[in-house]
């Protein structure tokens, strides 16, 4: 049979305290190197006034952007529109100006049917029938 191997309280006390130390050295001490050096990196948190003022920048953009719209006549893009700077808000406002541009052409009266009077039709509209009649009998006989 196997042997039993007897540990007194202080050996025991002893190996658990060295294997924490073990681990500590090799495994946590890493992980918490790693982590302080990612710390860096962390962004720091905004101040109450911070906060504020880019609070108040934000708002400042949205009314340009909402009077930049009003002046191109495209007010109604407001709620679809989602820029984050100037320069991005005029290249919108150029594509959607050329867009409603190109919408409003399309939809525009096209006649379908816009040919010339004919003789006939001239006389017609005067309702002139000698001149009318004229015209058939001139085709028969012409």
């Amino acid at each position: 049979m196997a042997e039993e191997i007897s540990f007194t309280q202080e050996q025991l006390d002893e190996a658990i305290s060295n294997a924490k130390n073990e681990w500590i050295k090799n495994e946590l001490n890493p992980i918490i190197a790693e982590r302080d050096d990612l710390l860096q990196f962390k962004p720091k948190e905004l101040s109450d006034d911070e906060k504020a003022f880019q609070q108040k920048q934000q708002e400042l953009f949205d009314k340009e952007v909402s009077l930049t719209l009003k002046e191109n006549g495209l007010e109604q893009f407001a709620d679809v529109i989602k820029v984050g700077d100037s320069e991005e808000l005029k290249t919108v406002i150029d594509s959607l100006t050329g867009i409603v541009n190109q919408i409003k052409i399309d939809n525009g009266y096209v006649p379908n049917d816009h040919k010339q009077q004919n003789e006939y039709d001239v006389f017609a509209s005067k309702k002139d029938t000698q001149g009318m009649i004229a015209t058939k009998l001139s085709k028969l006989f012409g």
